[in-house]
Formats: C-alpha cells, structure tokens, sequence
C-alpha cells in the first residue's frame, strides 16, 4: 500500500502550492487578456465557456502542487526520482509555455505541437508514478483529462481561426 502521503508535511505541500501557482500565474500574465482573446475565436463543440477555465485551472494547479510534494517523498532511489522529477519539471514547463504561444503569441499550430507534448509527458509521468506513488498519478489524472480536452480545444480553434 502506497503510504508516501504520511510523510508529507502541510508545509511543503504549502510550498509546493506557492510554486506551481506562481508558474501558473507568470504564463496566464504573460499570454495576455486570456478571456478576450477566447472570446475572439471560433469555438469548436464542447467549447466552455471563459469564466470555467478561472475555476477549474486553480483546482488543477493545487492537484499537481500536491502530488509534487508526494513525489518528493516517493521511495524510489534517487536516480529514478530525478526522472521523475525532470518529468514533473517538464510538463510544467510545456504547462506554462502553452498558454504563452497559443494566446499571447498567436502561434496555434506550435500551441498545438506544444500541448500534444504535454499530454504525452503527462501521460508518461502517470504510468511512471502509479506503481511507487500512487496517489500522486491519482491527483495528475483530472489533469491529464483537462489537458485532453484542451488538445481537443487547441485543435478546433487551430482549424476554425
């Protein structure tokens, strides 16, 4: 049974919630007016409304703070925990690039390159936490659904604009 939770203390999970959230929010400033820009495309089906991505992004950015803080406690040695960390590193990364190329750079095509890479490192991250770190692939997985969705997005307005 995975018990890496235990060992996880309330401030590093905070720690980790101040990290991710600062990265969240330099990529969402500097894409510019997300909303307006949304608002200004042809939206494909299925297409929620702006104000959805204001709520559902925090909640996903608090999942993959806390299952950082899990991975750093994950009893693996150190060699196949820097991988995992490099790829926790990597996706958000891509994360944070997305939203930058896609709406402040205007460059859907390389948005979509972009995201398509993140579904992948996400995807990958999943499988590799699943068996030392269960919890933590349990909290990335409404991610990996989100971004799926958004790749959805992503290609729809990349083909109506």
């Amino acid at each position: 049974m995975d018990k890496t939770y235990l060992r996880v203390h309330w401030w590093e999970i905070v720690l980790w919630l101040i990290g991710v959230a600062i990265i969240g929010r330099l990529s969402s400033l500097l894409a510019g007016d997300l909303r307006a820009i949304y608002n200004g495309f042809q939206l494909p089906p299925l297409a929620p409304p702006d104000y959805l991505f204001g709520l559902v992004w925090p909640v996903l950015y608090a999942l993959m703070a806390i299952a950082g803080a899990l991975i750093a406690h994950q009893p693996r040695t150190s060699a196949k925990k820097r991988l995992d960390y490099l790829l926790f590193s990597f996706q958000l990364f891509l994360n944070f690039c997305w939203s930058i190329v896609f709406f402040g750079q205007n460059e859907k095509w390389l948005g979509l390159a972009i995201i398509l890479l993140l579904d992948l490192f996400v995807a990958c991250l999943i499988a590799r936490l699943y068996q030392p770190a269960r919890w933590a692939a349990y909290l990335l997985m409404p991610y990996l659904i989100w971004i799926l969705f958004a790749t959805y997005l992503t290609v729809g307005v990349a083909l109506l604009n």
